[in-house]
């Protein structure tokens, strides 16, 4: 008795010193063979998919053919201990009728008698072990189970920590492939900023794949890139910025920057999303040089135009004439618009914007875009309500350009608005060190798929939702760019067929 408890401690020695299940599994069937004297034993493994029950480590000559038998649930003896979760002693499997030949066959085996037991871990049955043909005795004994059951549940952790390590290294294979596949450059550093881990176009961004220990701003810097200072110090656990190049090669570079914190919320390391985009700049600055080339080039023309109308206008002419006249004046008057519009969009998003801030009154900037639109509304049958903001204070701003991003906002409220009263409310409240603006309307909405598009240039919702309208897509970009100029975001929360509603958050003077 003493010599099998030092067998299950030798064994448990020997089954926790591999993670390789193959191994471990030809182990396990060897031990078991051992703790029952049995003249051999099976090992069958449980399909989570099916059910089934399979033959996955064999030995012998007979073995290709045993692991092509898969037994139903409750098939066999190994079938009906795995379906009740109950060890089993069979004396004579010729007299027991659950009882299946089918592994004999295949391997040329006699079995006479069987003790089986199923595999636990956690209350999950993981295999079954069955110890087959008693050697010294007729067959097995009630004495032989609480050694053979011990063993099977020792046997059954040690293969579900195999099984635990074999899916993380395939996650972690995958996410290697994945991290060293990407195009984008990323660097993983610890809380101090000296990089422990680089993919392969990081490496290219550097030019050296011996970086690991040393700065990452130090190694970025030295590579020609210039980062913003204090880089690593921000609030939030995300932050984008643009990281300029080489100015030789108008090279421009969009990084992201992850915080990887703790439970306690204390930074253990950063991860750098570095993004080549200066491709992206030069056709930007191609699109903005052509725009305001285009704008400059039509406004010439159109003013001599614009100019000559009215003198035409005093004339003497044909009714015909007249209409056509008014038909040349309307048209010119929209092409004016246009123009401005895009000179004012070309200045606006240029690389720097140039504000004249000042303090000034939320309240003011508010109350007087509403004065300024209310001759242009006029016709639209649309109304716009002010709550009060005089407890709002003020803002440092540059106030013309806020009251061109309100206009832009609110105006595309009304465009986009296809009920016979439009209804436009504009609240104000306060939150920590930020003012926020919310500019509610009762249009279609915007459907989810569309929210983030809305802010690029040039782009409007399709026709069949909104029942297009005159315009370019040029508004909200155009607010956006204002707004986040004055260190401020905007967000729209929207319910299709009801309202939607932008929010303007900036922060408060001083």
């Amino acid at each position: 008795m003493d010599d099998k408890y030092l067998l299950l401690l030798d064994a448990n020695k020997i089954l926790v010193s591999t993670l390789d299940i193959k191994k471990l599994l030809t182990i396990i069937m060897e031990y078991a063979g051992k703790v029952v004297n049995a003249e051999a034993v099976s090992l069958l493994l449980i399909d989570e998919t099916t059910g089934e029950l399979y033959f996955d480590v064999t030995i012998g000559e007979k073995s290709d053919d045993l692991k092509t038998i898969r037994l139903k649930k409750g098939e066999g003896i190994a079938g009906w201990c795995a379906s009740y979760n109950r060890s089993l002693i069979v004396e004579d499997v010729a007299k027991d009728a659950r009882w299946t030949a089918r592994s004999d066959s295949s391997s040329g085996f006699k079995t006479k008698s069987i003790i089986c037991t199923p595999m636990r871990y956690k209350n999950k049955i993981v295999g079954v072990i069955e110890g087959i043909n008693s050697l010294g005795k007729e067959f097995f004994t009630e004495d032989d189970l609480p050694f053979f059951e011990a063993f099977a549940n020792q046997a059954a952790i040690a293969l579900e920590n195999a099984m635990l390590f074999a899916r993380l290294n395939q996650e972690k294979d995958k996410i290697t492939a994945s991290f060293n596949g990407m195009t984008e450059a990323v660097f993983v550093t610890d809380k101090s900023g000296v990089i422990t881990q680089l993919n392969k176009a990081a490496c290219n961004l550097v030019n050296s794949d011996r970086v690991v220990g040393n700065s990452l701003e130090k190694i970025l810097i030295n590579n020609g890139l210039q980062l913003h200072p204090n880089f690593l110090n921000f609030k939030d656990k995300t932050k984008v910025f643009e990281i300029a190049g080489r100015k030789e090669k108008q090279e421009y570079f969009n990084c992201l920057v992850t915080k990887i914190l703790d439970e306690e919320d204390i930074i253990n390391n950063y991860i750098f999303v570095i993004r080549d985009i200066s491709e992206e700049k030069r056709e930007e600055l191609l699109k903005r040089s052509f725009l305001s080339l285009i704008s400059h080039k039509l406004k010439t023309p159109l003013v001599t135009i614009v100019g000559y109308i009215p003198i035409i206008q005093g004339e003497k002419l044909s009714l015909t004439q007249k209409k056509g006249l008014e038909s040349i004046k309307k048209q010119s008057d929209k092409l004016v618009a246009l123009v401005e519009d895009l000179l004012k969009f070309t200045m606006v998003m240029s690389e720097t914007l140039e504000l004249g801030k000042s303090e000034v009154k939320v309240s003011k900037i508010v109350l007087e875009t509403v004065k300024l639109l209310s001759e242009k509304l006029n016709n639209s049958n649309a109304s716009i309500e002010v709550s009060d903001m005089s407890e709002l204070g003020k803002i440092f701003a540059d106030e013309s350009k806020m009251k061109d991003a309100l206009c832009c906002i609110i105006e595309n409220a009304v465009k986009f608005n296809k009920n016979e009263k439009k209804i436009i409310k504009i609240s104000g409240e306060l939150s920590d060190e930020n003012i926020i603006l919310n500019i509610e309307d009762n249009g279609v909405g915007i459907p989810l798929s569309e929210k983030d598009k809305i802010f690029e240039k040039f782009y409007q919702i399709e026709e069949s939702f909104t029942g297009q309208v005159e315009g370019v897509g040029l508004g909200l970009p155009l607010a956006k760019r204002i707004i986040e100029a004055h260190n401020g975001s905007i967000d729209v929360f929207s319910q299709t067929g009801k309202y939607s509603k932008f929010i303007i958050t900036i922060p408060k003077a001083n």
